[in-house]
C-alpha cells in the first residue's frame, strides 16, 4: 500500500476537512494507492503562492444529456466572517418534502474559530421554496462531544429522508445517516493512520433542524448502526476480511424495506492485529437493506461489481440513488475516475471530471453506461472551473431530474488570502467551492 502523504507536509497547507474515501486501485500491481483519501478544503494564511488555472484548463467535454445549470449559480457559498471561517458547502443531500413545500438540503461542512483556530467537522441545513434561493446555512449535527466516541473527528456525508413510519415519534420524523470516525483512536485499534476508518450512524430530528444520534447504537455506541465486516462483504473477497470501512450514505425507502448504498473498502489484517502487513481486497459502492432502517443485512456480495468499468476493479463511490415510478427503475449517479482522468483536472483535491450514469431493476445488479458521463465540468463555467468534488444529489420532481453538485471554482471566493486548492504541481490556485444546480427535464 502506497504511504499517504498529508497534504499539509506536501503542501505546506492546512487540512481542514475531509468528505469520504477517494481511492484508486493500480492494476498493474494488484494496489490500493491511497491518493486522497479524503475533500480537503485549504486554508493557507500566505500570498503570492498561487497559480492561474488557465493553463491547466481544458476543452469543454459533451455531457450525455443536455443538463441546463441554474442562471443562479452560485447557490451556497462559504460564510467568511471576523470571527469564523466556513468550508463547505459538500456531500448535499437533497429533500424536496411535500409536506410544506420546500426544498431542503443538508451538507458537510466544517467551521473554523479564526482566534482558536480549532476546526468543528459539522454538517448544516438550510431551505428553499424554489431549490435555488437558499436560506442561511445552520449547523444542525456535529462531532460527538466525547473524546473516545466512534465518530469524535468526524461526522459527514449526509443522508436524509423523512421518516416513512407514521407512526414515529414527534422526534423522529427525519432520519439522517452519516459516515463517522474517530481518528483519535487509531493506535489503540493497531490501524494505520493513513486514512479514518469510516463507519456510518444515524441520528433523528423532528423539523430536520437538530438531529440526535440514535440509542443505544451498535456496541452501546450512540448513532452507530453499521459497520465494515465480513458479512457486508460475502465471499468474493480474494482474501480473507480483516477490517474496513463503509462512508458516503445514500438511503431510499421502496417497497416496504430501507435500501442504502455506500462506498466500501475491505482489507485483510495480519493476526494479532498490526499497523503493518495489511492488504486491500475490495472498494466500490456496496448495498444493504433493512426494515426499520437500524438492523441493515446484505445478501449478496459486496461491492458491486456491476458498476466496475470493463477491465477495472473499483466499483465506483458516493452514489446518488433515486427511483424512477415512470421507469420503474432505480437510477444512479456516482464518481469512479481514473488516475489519468484526475490529471486533466485543475484542482488535485478530490476532484472528478463529472458522473457517472447507472440503471438497475433491483438496485442490485446494474448497468452503467461508461460511454459518455451524464455531467461534465465546465472550465469555462467559474464557479465549477476547477473540478467538480466527489458526490452529487439527484432528485426527480414532476418529470424534472434536478442534479445539485458541488464545484471547485474562482467566483465568490470569500477571501483569496484563505481559500485555496492546490494544483497537480503543489501550486495553489485561489478557489473556493460551492453549491450548484442543474436540471433536465424528461421528454
Amino acid at each position: 500500500m502506497t504511504a499517504y502523504k498529508d497534504p499539509r507536509s506536501e503542501y505546506g497547507l492546512n487540512e481542514s476537512r475531509a468528505t469520504g474515501i477517494h481511492l484508486l486501485w493500480d492494476k498493474r500491481v494488484y494496489k490500493l494507492k491511497i491518493v486522497t483519501l479524503i475533500s480537503v478544503l485549504v486554508i493557507l494564511a500566505v500570498t503570492g503562492s498561487g497559480c492561474s488555472s488557465e493553463s491547466a484548463a481544458q476543452a469543454d467535454v459533451p455531457s450525455a444529456r443536455s443538463w441546463q445549470r441554474s442562471i443562479a449559480n452560485p447557490l451556497i457559498i462559504p460564510r467568511l466572517t471576523r470571527m469564523s471561517q466556513d468550508f463547505g458547502p459538500a456531500d448535499p443531500t437533497v429533500l424536496y418534502d411535500e409536506t410544506d413545500r420546500k426544498w431542503k438540503v443538508w451538507f458537510s461542512s466544517t467551521l473554523k474559530d479564526r482566534s482558536s483556530g480549532k476546526e468543528t467537522m459539522s454538517i448544516k441545513y438550510a431551505d428553499s421554496s424554489d431549490g435555488v434561493h437558499w436560506s442561511e446555512p445552520r449547523i444542525t449535527f456535529q462531532v460527538s462531544a466525547d473524546p473516545g466516541a466512534w465518530d469524535h473527528t468526524h461526522t459527514e456525508t449526509p443522508a436524509v429522508i423523512r421518516n416513512p413510519d407514521p407512526g414515529a415519534p414527534n422526534g423522529q420524523k427525519f432520519m439522517l445517516w452519516y459516515s463517522g470516525a474517530n481518528t483519535r483512536l487509531t493506535a489503540r485499534q493497531s490501524r494505520p493512520n493513513t486514512f479514518p476508518y469510516y463507519q456510518i450512524g444515524l441520528a433523528y430530528s423532528a423539523d430536520g433542524k437538530s438531529f440526535t444520534r440514535h440509542r443505544p447504537g451498535l456496541d452501546n455506541q450512540p448513532g452507530l448502526v453499521l459497520v465494515a465486516n465480513a458479512s457486508i462483504f460475502g465471499k468474493q473477497l480474494p482474501g480473507r476480511f480483516g477490517d474496513g470501512l463503509l462512508a458516503d450514505p445514500e438511503v431510499l425507502f421502496h417497497d416496504g424495506r430501507f435500501h442504502m448504498w455506500f462506498s466500501s473498502y475491505a482489507e485483510s489484517v495480519p493476526v494479532p492485529a498490526s499497523v503493518n502487513g495489511r492488504s486491500p481486497l475490495a472498494f466500490g459502492i456496496s448495498h444493504a437493506s433493512s426494515l426499520d432502517g437500524v438492523t441493515w443485512v446484505t445478501g449478496h456480495d459486496n461491492p458491486l461489481r456491476s458498476l466496475s468499468k470493463p477491465g477495472e476493479i473499483p466499483a465506483g463511490q458516493q452514489p446518488s440513488v433515486l427511483f424512477n415510478p415512470s421507469s420503474r427503475q432505480f437510477e444512479m449517479w456516482f464518481s469512479n475516475d481514473t488516475d489519468q482522468e484526475k490529471a486533466g483536472i485543475p484542482c488535485s483535491f478530490n476532484m472528478v471530471s463529472g458522473f457517472w450514469h447507472a440503471v438497475s431493476d433491483d438496485g442490485i445488479q446494474w448497468r452503467p453506461n461508461y460511454s459518455r458521463r451524464d455531467l461534465h465540468y465546465s472550465s469555462k463555467r467559474p464557479y465549477e472551473s476547477l473540478g467538480f468534488l466527489t458526490g452529487v444529489e439527484v432528485v426527480l420532481i414532476d418529470g424534472i431530474y434536478n442534479l445539485f453538485y458541488s464545484g471547485w471554482g474562482t467566483a465568490k471566493i470569500p477571501g483569496k488570502d484563505l481559500y485555496w486548492c492546490p494544483d497537480h504541481k503543489g501550486k495553489l490556485i485561489p478557489a473556493v467551492l460551492t453549491l450548484n444546480r442543474a436540471t433536465y427535464t424528461l421528454r
